[in-house]
């Protein structure tokens, strides 16, 4: 399992849009991703369950992937949330 911790910094925060990109991101791996906010842990394949975290600009949130190709999942779901959620 690898994890990484990341500062929001997206104005809007993680709303519908950028939520979808991350949840079609992670859906590309075979590795469970998911978003912890502070005590509260969402499946980052799930947009309910993204959005029901309430993240907002400022917010630390840390991205945890356990699974076969979980380097290479935390870096594009890193890369993405770094370029605030614009896809390269």
């Amino acid at each position: 399992m690898v994890e990484k911790e990341f500062i929001i910094s997206n104005e809007a925060g993680l709303h519908a849009r950028p939520a979808a990109r991350l949840i079609k991101t992670a859906g590309g791996f075979v590795s469970d991703v998911h978003i912890i906010r502070d005590e509260k842990i969402g499946n980052a394949k799930s947009l309910l369950s993204v959005l029901a975290l309430g993240i907002f600009m400022g917010t630390r949130i840390t991205v945890q992937v356990d699974g076969p190709d979980e380097i290479s999942a935390l870096y594009k779901i890193g890369k993405l949330i770094e370029n605030n959620f614009v896809e390269e």
